[in-house]
């Protein structure tokens, strides 16, 4: 029985090497996606249900509240990730906030003592 050993990276031509680092760019790019969508999906889930509990435990809302509560958020998640593929959706929550919160402004220092202050190229990212 014979056995096919691959060529040594440095013996390939330098199209074989383009097109495998090619692939392995994809690959990695895709798995990196796959993650990053399913993690998202969890911190998603899991703020959906906080808020859920924070609605029934403070202000009362029931089944019927709670379940108009989802509809709206499902209806305004998908107007944002609209917002999100043309760059409007932090002038569009800003200008929301700055309209519910009159002339303090969203309370940054409450997410600032959550999460920690956000640097400005982070944000831009």
């Amino acid at each position: 029985m014979k056995v096919r050993i691959p060529r040594a990276w440095e013996s390939l031509p330098a199209s074989q090497r383009e097109r495998l680092e090619d692939y392995c760019k994809s690959v990695a790019l895709e798995a990196a996606q796959k993650t990053t969508e399913k993690d998202s999906r969890i911190i998603l889930d899991i703020y959906t249900k906080m808020v859920c509990l924070i609605l029934h435990d403070v202000f009362g809302f029931g089944e019927k509240r709670l379940t108009l509560f989802l509809g709206n958020h499902k209806r305004l998640f998908d107007d944002q990730r609209h917002k999100v593929q043309n760059g409007t959706q932090l002038e569009f929550l800003d200008k929301r906030m700055a309209q519910i919160f009159k002339k303090e402004g969203f309370p940054q220092w409450f997410m600032d003592g959550m999460l920690g202050p956000v640097e400005a190229e982070e944000v831009e990212k």
